[in-house]
């Protein structure tokens, strides 16, 4: 009996610093590469910590490999936004001026009833009263209402040195018509933490910070 608890106060501890390791997030807002990481590392803890046919290296080495995957993940997917869209999806305008965007309704694999949902969630119970409903990477529903009277989609287009490609492609702008901006603002792109268009077409950004040499 002390050997399983010990097995398993070891497998825990090495789970609850590998999650932790991975950064805060509610587990609704995390992206689907990374719900199966946690799902795979939840599974690996359980066989070694009741079986005592197998050693705790058995599950603590594969966790930990995890989280060296995880990492290398995360630096391919910060590194190109190309790779982003492909490990995280894109996010999808869904509704338009209180009308379902057909063609990426169907796209989405939604219906209706999980669009109403979650709507009800926040309060809304007619398509109608939404101006603009956008489906995120991890499937929440974001929506602006019609009567917060916004012209557009407030959208990041710039996003840690490198252009939003699919917030720029939903905002319906050239990317060269972003270009365009940074270079009214006689800054660089690659110095840009975040840049985006306001509720009034405003070019709003925040630099990085420089590095202080000693």
């Amino acid at each position: 009996m002390l050997i399983v608890f010990f097995r398993a106060l070891v497998l825990y501890s090495v789970v609850f610093l590998v999650i932790r390791l991975m950064g805060k997030k509610e587990l609704s807002k995390v992206q689907p590469f990374e719900l199966a990481i946690i799902i795979v590392i939840s599974d690996l803890a359980s066989a070694p910590m009741s079986s005592r046919g197998l050693s705790l290296l058995d599950g603590v080495v594969p966790i930990i490999t995890l989280l060296f995957a995880y990492s290398i993940f995360l630096l391919l997917n910060h590194s190109s936004n190309k790779v982003q869209d492909i490990v995280c999806g894109k996010p999808i305008l869904i509704i338009k001026n209180g009308q379902i965007v057909q063609k990426d309704f169907d796209n989405q694999k939604y219906t209706v009833s999980d669009i109403m949902s979650q709507l009800h969630e926040k309060d809304i119970f007619s398509i109608a009263e939404v101006e603009y409903g956008i489906i995120e990477t991890n499937g929440n529903l974001s929506i602006i209402r019609k009567d917060e009277k916004i012209n557009s989609i407030p959208l990041n287009v710039v996003e840690d040195g490198k252009l939003a490609e699919s917030n720029i492609e939903m905002l319906g702008i050239e990317k060269s018509q972003v270009e365009r901006m940074i270079k009214n603002k006689k800054i660089k792109l690659e110095d840009i933490l975040y840049a985006q268009l306001d509720k009034d077409y405003n070019f709003v950004y925040q630099l990085k910070e420089k590095e202080v040499k000693a």
